[in-house]
């Protein structure tokens, strides 16, 4: 985006980054925050406690398109708006305003939003440069095996920058986990990487919520059990009679072993052909 170098915007990969945007939120500070996924939310929530004027940008028809779908997240973005901040979805940016120091940001609609800070939170993407100079096969991010082994057998990649089945995980407990798979095939110790079901967590807005796994079905193929209540909802997917995904909100007790039961594969045919509710689902799930 034009205007990234203006005094006033800000990214955040370091605790100082953090301390340098909180000390500038002053109270009735008006603050953009560009992306409206894990990392923008969370921040948008503590600019809001500091008393800030806080509007939460999303490009997509929903917030966190990546973890929830369009029910859970009207019941995230009902919890923002109570919070004080202004969500603001199908919002393409087009350049951060101002002269020496931010004003605004014009959105490609033709609108514009006045702002004294602007938070950039719009995701991770792989730095392959390295890896295309030095001739390894990349797509998003650099293509690896099942053993973590890009098309150059002696090289590993793991973390951020790797590629398996299509997805970059950019996510801390994957980047671990990979790196040690890596590491025990570059030592000749043959071990096979799996693939992890995708779990991310909200922790910072005083709501509860966790996105595990296949969150959407693929096709028709795929069962859906929801339930919505008051400030609360949760959604699981079922394929083959095993549960693939699920997504949590206000109900912190069943992330564990929803979590659990998508790793080991537990099988609810029984329960499943009795066609259940969530609550009756949540309690098979729990027992096991």
């Amino acid at each position: 985006l034009d205007g990234i170098h203006l005094d006033g915007v800000f990214t955040l990969r370091t605790a100082s980054d953090a301390d340098r945007l909180m000390a500038r939120a002053q109270a009735g500070a008006r603050c953009v925050c560009i992306g409206g996924g894990i990392l923008g939310i969370e921040t948008a929530g503590a600019l809001a406690r500091q008393k800030a004027d806080v509007t939460l940008l999303e490009s997509h028809g929903w917030l966190m398109p990546r973890q929830l779908n369009p029910r859970a997240a009207g019941v995230l973005e009902r919890h923002l708006q109570s919070l004080g901040i202004r969500v603001v979805k199908n919002a393409r940016s087009r350049a951060i305003l101002g002269d020496g120091r931010v004003t605004g940001v014009a959105l490609q609609d033709g609108s514009s939003l006045p702002a004294d800070l602007v938070l950039l939170a719009t995701g991770v993407r792989p730095n392959t440069a390295l890896a295309r100079k030095t001739g390894l096969a990349v797509n998003t991010g650099i293509l690896v095996d099942q053993y973590l082994r890009t098309s150059q057998p002696d090289i590993y990649a793991a973390g951020d920058a790797a590629e398996f089945n299509g997805q970059v995980y950019g996510a801390w407990a994957a980047a671990q986990f990979q790196g040690s798979i890596a590491a025990l095939n570059a030592l000749g110790l043959p071990t096979p990487f799996g693939g992890l079901p995708r779990s991310n967590t909200v922790k910072a807005l005083g709501l509860d919520l966790t996105s595990i796994g296949q969150f959407l079905p693929d096709d028709g193929s795929y069962q859906v059990i929801e339930e919505e209540t008051p400030g609360a909802y949760r959604s699981f997917v079922v394929h083959d009679g095993r549960l693939v995904g699920a997504i949590l909100i206000g109900h912190a007790t069943l992330a564990a072993p929803v979590k659990k039961a998508i790793e080991s594969g537990l099988s609810l045919g029984d329960l499943l052909r009795r066609s259940p509710t969530a609550a009756e689902l949540a309690a098979q799930i729990t027992g096991a």
